[in-house]
């Protein structure tokens, strides 16, 4: 046989050069039929070898008997059932081209979008250091968002992956995308929702936001990233397009250079569908259902009683609010840019919003009108003292002269024109009524023994400072409230079963100095228990673990948390009882309810295998549900000993730490200060 390059010249040399067959022979040397089959042939000459059979031939009717019953029967099957002892490969290369043929036909769905059918949203993280101010950098997510049907993507840096900021975060993408798609596709994001008892389940923000827009949430599957897979790619294009080579001053910064990023990225050929996104937009949006006229930053509002030290909460920051707002319900709203607080109505504070954490922002006018309120209080304080004084002074006059208990009375009734006040009862002028044992039968009914004895104190204040009916009921009011307050939190102290009553007050800072105050003060704000987040303390025996753990039980208690304290091996020792009672899914119900539970003195006993399973099951069952205090004196790497499995040490780890604040503590034992144990004394200490 030829080669293509003889092939070729043959060609050439006859179709070109019009030279004959013979000549053609005679140049190249070969023979005239050779030239003649390369003239007449118009493919290249391709070496083809004479199929010969297989050694799988003869077993091949078998082999379609059995896939004709069992498509699916693996080629390592088929051997054995066919007695096959030669070569596997040129089996399974003919059991695969059979298996085609018996095997039912199965075609692939292409996923199509329709315009304003449906976006997919997730969270990015971007690698770059982001100023937040204060001297704090951070790692700010990033809520990207992609229409299906034209593939725009909108993105925006957000302060927090909480539900408002979220939610405000889709107002603000939504507002700038002009519409809002039918569908919104997230995975098991822990503000938006999560799979739970096999069915997806949103958050009640987001149920409510759904409401609000009159869409459809998505959550999908978990482990199943191709769900979404329009906006992973979106999230990949960001990390390696738009982030290398830039330098961001502020999280203001970073969405102006990542808006004017997205205009160009927009306008690019998309490479699936090899069209851009700015010019399939317009026919997205018409699809799309238009925004609703109520912006959610507006529509829900926190709702709380101004307590005297003036400041609001927000993602661990602190805001001061006007002092005139002390005491009374105020409403906090906040978007991406601004905290927003008013009282009935009118403004009492207004600041941008803080990136940075565990900050305390103050106004001017807020700190100086508190220092006025202040001064004029310690005023009116020494006045009441002095009014006091007068009135014990006048009260024995009075018993001396009748006269002037009689004036006294006149002018009181001559200023009030409603109450006649005598040493002992108070009384109506128009009916008679003795007030005094009516307020007391009431205020039994009531229950309100804080009231009844705060009743007779408070009027009297009242009178001499001219206080409205408005303000003397409110202050009444407040008297029982505190009280209750107080109460309340004796007995929630009392239910949760703290080995001895110890505050964070009490803690020596001096001595154990692995401690930083600020980070136990932030906690002691109870902000991890309203996030359902975890505060873990590693550390030796003696180093304040259970002080600083008790110290934050009695504070949630007081704040109104209801706590449960117990150590590790209490706890094991309850679920096990549960659950040889067949009680034990009620159990951890129950438990479940309980905003705070503190585990002491994890370490201390081994675990049984059976027991390290029902504290998983324990632990698991609180993940983002409600928040964990544990103390341990072995740090996380020792954990599978007492455990007995670092498998299921690992992944109680995994759930503990996730959302959860890990304070180690260093140092020796606080109940061994100050003494000498076990030390040589120097060699000449006798002299």
């Amino acid at each position: 046989m030829i080669s293509v390059e003889d092939w070729a010249e043959i060609r050439r040399l006859h179709r070109t050069e019009q030279m004959p067959i013979r000549a053609i022979a005679r140049k190249l040397g070969i023979s005239r039929n050779t030239v003649r089959r390369a003239i007449a042939d118009d493919a290249p000459p391709k070496y083809q070898r004479t199929p010969k059979g297989s050694i799988v031939d003869a077993v091949e009717p078998r082999i379609r008997e059995l896939l004709e019953q069992w498509p699916e029967m693996p080629a390592t099957v088929v051997a054995e059932r066919i007695g096959w002892d030669r070569g596997m490969t040129v089996l399974k290369q003919r059991v695969r081209d059979l298996r085609a043929v018996y095997r039912p036909v199965d075609p692939a769905s292409r996923t199509v979008y329709e315009p304003g059918e449906i976006g997919q949203c997730d969270l990015w993280f971007p690698a770059a250091e982001i100023p937040l101010g204060f001297g704090q950098t951070g790692h700010p997510p990033v809520l990207v968002m992609v229409a299906g049907y034209s593939r725009w993507i909108c993105a925006r840096m957000l302060p927090s992956r909480s539900a408002a900021d979220l939610i405000a975060g889709h107002w603000r993408l939504l507002t700038e995308l002009g519409a809002v798609p039918r569908v919104l596709v997230w995975d098991n994001e822990g503000a938006v929702g999560s799979w739970r008892a096999g069915g997806p389940q949103l958050t009640d923000d987001f149920t409510a936001f759904a409401g609000l827009l009159g869409i459809k949430f998505v959550l999908c599957k978990p482990r199943d990233p191709e769900a979404k897979g329009l906006v992973e790619r979106a999230n990949g294009y960001l990390e390696t397009s738009f982030l290398p080579g830039r330098v961001y001053t502020s999280p203001a910064d970073f969405n102006i250079q990542l808006a004017d990023w997205l205009t160009k990225a927009n306008r690019r050929v998309h490479r699936s569908l090899q069209a851009r996104p700015s010019d399939r937009i317009d026919a997205d949006r018409s699809r799309m259902l238009s925004l609703p006229p109520i912006a959610p930053p507006g529509w829900w509002k926190a709702s709380l009683r101004l307590p005297r030290d003036h400041y609001v909460r927000l993602d661990t920051c602190d805001y001061s609010v006007h002092p005139l707002a002390i005491g009374r319900r105020i409403e906090v709203a906040a978007d991406l840019d601004q905290v927003l607080v008013t009282c009935d109505g009118v403004e009492v504070a207004r600041h941008a919003r803080s990136w940075a954490r565990h900050q305390t922002i103050t106004d001017p006018d807020h700190a100086a009108a508190a220092a006025a309120a202040r001064k004029a209080a310690g005023r009116h304080g020494e006045e009441d003292g002095s009014r006091s004084r007068h009135r014990r002074r006048g009260t024995v006059a009075g018993h001396l002269r009748p006269d002037l208990r009689r004036d006294r009375r006149r002018t009181d009734h001559g200023r009030r024109g409603s109450v006649m006040t005598t040493s002992n009862n108070t009384k109506t002028v128009k009916t008679g009524r003795d007030v005094t044992s009516e307020l007391a039968y009431l205020t039994k009914a009531l229950k309100a023994p804080a009231l009844r004895d705060a009743v007779a104190r408070l009027a009297d204040r009242a009178r001499s400072e001219g206080w409205t009916h408005e303000e003397y009921l409110a202050a009444c009011l407040q008297r029982e409230v505190a009280a209750r307050d107080s109460h309340g939190a004796e007995g929630r102290i009392r239910a949760a079963r703290f080995p001895s009553r110890k505050s964070l007050e009490d803690f020596d800072f001096d001595h154990q100095r692995s401690v930083k105050r600020e980070v136990i003060s932030h906690l002691g704000t109870l902000d991890f228990v309203v996030g359902k987040e975890n505060v873990i303390f590693l550390g030796p025996p003696g180093t304040g673990k259970t002080h600083l753990a008790t110290g934050l039980g009695i504070r949630a208690c007081q704040a109104g948390h209801r706590v449960a304290f117990a150590t590790a091996a209490q706890w094991v020792t309850r679920l096990a009882e549960a659950h040889q009672a067949g009680r034990l899914s009620d159990e951890l119900t129950r438990l479940g309810r309980i905003p705070l539970i503190i585990v002491d003195e994890v370490g201390y006993i081994p675990f049984e295998p059976e027991a390290a399973n029902l504290f998983f099951q324990f632990i698991s069952g609180r993940y983002e549900r409600a928040s964990v205090i544990v103390t341990s004196n072995k740090p996380f790497g020792r954990w599978g000993e007492v455990f007995g499995d670092d498998t299921v040490a690992a992944a109680m780890i995994d759930r503990l730490v996730h959302h959860a604040e890990v304070i180690s503590l260093k140092g020796d034992s606080y109940r061994m200060r100050g003494r000498d144990l076990g030390r040589v004394p120097p060699a000449n200490a006798g002299e």
